[in-house]
């Protein structure tokens, strides 16, 4: 008969160290894995990611859920030397756990915000960096804002947060948002009058300990739902940082004052935008007098190695502009090699059958259309050999 463990962190989420007694090990892989009478190390489930620290003075890689969910699997880096019946103490990596309290009840609150402007919870995931909450509803922006002041505003209220059991014949009687996955006795995590939840994770004694809730974006998914990235508590701290450092460094760079930095760099963008297109027309420009020069001195076969790689395909349009025109074009562009073949209206020559007899030279791969062809490799030694071979049935 299987032994149900005791599951401290629904008792004190704020449970940092514990004894507890051996019940199995098995060595899995080169790790320990171990099962022990109680724990206060919360397993991945519901969405949260389990905890870490230490069994006495082995490291805690993973912890997960076994035989339903009346074990709890503690995976140890390495073998440890653990008998049966052996006490041991469990040290949490506490950063970790707080964090994640932070994030799992800040889920909750920003549930309920969503909640009160009619969209529904469908999935939570809180295993990655940034959050995230699945609305069987299409969220706008504003909606957005509006549930992230909700939460806010709930958030720094600081209601004091309540865990309690009942039984699913009573469980009517709760205002849950969400209908409980589970039967027979219902955890019940509840933050003042703002939001009840059937959960069995950690969660913090206040709401002011999640400190702020913020929205990251909006993401439409399938069905017409959507899904929402946030972050809760430190990591909102160590994102303002970050950003707010960015920010800063911009100023900086761009010798203005930090509120002004989103309008200089929209004014730079712009200037970008002019940049590129006036170098655009003189690229052109430059390819069809290039143009002009090679096909009065090799018309209607034009052979070509250009050193600016950048420039390769408007020459070759530029070249077969020219009714019966070809131009067989090569170009060294780092660590690769470029080709590219152009024919003019006219012409009976395929530019794609051209290519494919320069490509083996460069170890190269590539393709196109009868009238223009390009393609890649990285022996840059056969250039000159590919141009040769492409031209010689045509010369």
């Amino acid at each position: 008969m299987t032994q149900t463990i005791s599951k401290l962190y629904r008792e004190d989420s704020y449970l940092k160290e514990f004894r507890a007694t051996v019940l199995e090990v098995a060595l899995v892989s080169g790790n320990s894995e171990v099962v022990l009478d109680q724990t206060a190390f919360y397993p991945t489930a519901g969405g949260q990611p389990f905890d870490t620290g230490f069994l006495d003075q082995a490291r805690v890689l993973e912890v997960r859920e076994s035989k339903g969910e009346s074990q709890i699997v503690h995976v140890l880096k390495g073998q440890v030397s653990l008998e049966v019946g052996a006490e041991v103490n469990g040290e949490l990596d506490w950063s970790r756990r707080f964090d994640h309290m932070q994030q799992h009840t800040g889920e909750h609150m920003l549930g309920q915000a969503f909640f009160r402007l009619n969209a529904h919870v469908i999935a939570v995931n809180m295993e990655r960096g940034i959050c995230t909450l699945d609305l069987e509803q299409t969220i706008t922006e504003d909606m957005a804002l509006e549930a992230e002041e909700i939460c806010n505003q709930a958030i720094w209220e600081n209601h004091q947060i309540t865990t309690y059991e009942v039984h699913d014949s009573e469980i009517g009687k709760v205002p849950l948002r969400r209908t409980p996955k589970v039967s027979g006795m219902i955890r019940v995590v509840q933050i003042g009058d703002f939001d009840f939840s059937a959960c069995g994770g950690t969660h913090l004694r206040s709401s002011g300990e999640v400190g702020m809730v913020k929205i990251l974006k909006l993401e439409r998914i399938k069905s017409g739902a959507t899904r929402v990235y946030f972050i809760c508590g430190s990591r909102c701290l160590s994102d303002y940082r970050f950003k707010h450092d960015f920010v800063s460094n911009l100023g900086l760079r761009f010798s203005t004052a930090f509120e002004q930095v989103p309008a200089r760099t929209e004014a730079l963008i712009d200037e970008l935008s002019a940049s590129k297109k006036e170098l655009s027309g003189l690229k052109t420009a430059h390819a069809a007098l290039l143009a002009t020069n090679l096909l009065e001195k090799s018309f209607p076969v034009v052979v070509h190695t250009i050193k600016d790689a950048g420039l390769l395909v408007d020459l070759a349009k530029a070249i077969a502009a020219r009714a019966g025109a070809i131009g067989i074009l090569g170009a060294i562009d780092g660590a690769r090699v470029l080709l590219a073949v152009a024919c003019g209206a006219g012409s009976s020559v395929n530019a794609n059958d051209v290519l494919k007899i320069g490509l083996p030279f460069i170890d190269g791969k590539g393709g196109g259309k009868p009238d223009m062809a390009q393609g890649s490799g990285t022996n840059l030694d056969g250039l000159s050999a590919a141009l040769e071979a492409m031209a010689n049935p045509l010369l």
